[in-house]
């Protein structure tokens, strides 16, 4: 896999790849347009670092965005080179992981949409299905167990250079404006490999949950299951809470509760009422403002003392 991975087709496009999300710099302070400047050389620098297995991650950069209602949300950005490292290895190994999903779940997917959501959510009302548990877990991102994770990533990926990247950019060094830590639980919203990392770690709530004839549709952490019955909700709402106390998951127990297509419910900024689907009104426009940015980082005292070791 290591050859396919660091084939000039391979870094090009993973490099194509990270421009089209027109992401920021990192904490080298390096953009994609300056990255793209040199990027003959840059990528074939990033090749040979993977060949040898010279390659190490830079620290990712911690600052808080607002989310829609105006509370912040945590992201922790890698540097474009590492960005393009880590799209080189998604894909390689995205087909992999895509293989073993459900088609329960639509987020992170090529080919899947929140309309496609939405869709077959209205498809199964309409055959029936009028209760729901409308679920939410609690800070997904920032829990996920890594342990866990890697126990599910190695049931897939046996390449040990591959694993090994994977371990480096779960396990990650943060800097926060302060200090420069190391993430001992949950992945990195912000980096490319997480999203696919996500998805695998709740592939075994959607095969319990259809393993057991539940109507389920997921998007990210946020999901609806559909049944005919209220007690059949409640018992389905009881399978998930064992599953996700097995992921060392909760539900948020704020936005978790059962309900049905009458009274209605809103799901992926939609609104369910009866047999309708809207869109609200005053739906807020996503808001983009940065609440924290952190200082400049100390990148060559922080190589000096990586050189220096412990």
């Amino acid at each position: 896999m290591l050859t396919e991975l660091i084939a000039p087709a391979n870094l090009h496009a993973a490099f194509f790849r990270v421009e089209a999300s027109r992401g920021m710099a990192g904490v080298d302070n390096v953009s994609i347009g300056a990255f793209r400047q040199n990027l003959e050389v840059n990528l074939a620098l990033l090749g040979e670092e993977l060949r040898t297995g010279a390659y190490a991650p830079l620290p990712l950069m911690r600052l808080l965005v607002a989310k829609a209602d105006g509370s912040p949300r945590v992201l922790a950005v890698p540097t474009v080179r590492d960005r393009v490292a880590q799209a080189a290895v998604l894909n390689l190994i995205e087909p992999i992981f895509e293989a073993h999903f459900e088609e329960v779940s639509f987020a992170y997917r090529r080919g899947s949409s929140v309309k496609a959501a939405a869709l077959r959510i209205r498809e199964l009302r309409d055959q029936g299905y009028r209760f729901v548990v409308n679920a939410d877990l609690d800070a997904y991102f920032n829990t996920i167990d890594h342990d866990l994770l890697f126990a599910k990533v190695m049931a897939i990926i046996t390449d040990p250079k591959i694993l090994n990247l994977l371990r480096l950019w779960v396990k990650a060094e943060v800097y926060d404006g302060e200090q420069v830590f190391v993430m001992d639980k949950g992945i990195p919203q912000g980096a490319v490999i997480s999203p696919l990392l996500a998805n695998l770690f709740l592939d075994e709530l959607d095969e319990t949950l259809l393993a057991r004839g539940y109507k389920l549709v997921r998007y990210a952490d946020d999901f609806v299951i559909l049944t005919k019955t209220r007690p059949e909700a409640e018992a389905a709402l009881e399978l998930t809470e064992e599953v996700l106390t097995r992921l060392h998951l909760a539900l948020d127990a704020e936005d978790t509760a059962i309900t049905d297509f009458d009274r209605g419910f809103t799901f992926l900024g939609l609104i369910f009422l009866k047999d309708s689907i809207f869109t609200p009104f005053d739906r807020p426009k996503r808001d983009k403002r940065v609440l924290f940015f952190p200082p400049p980082f100390d990148l060559k005292g922080y190589l000096a003392r990586k050189k220096a070791g412990p």
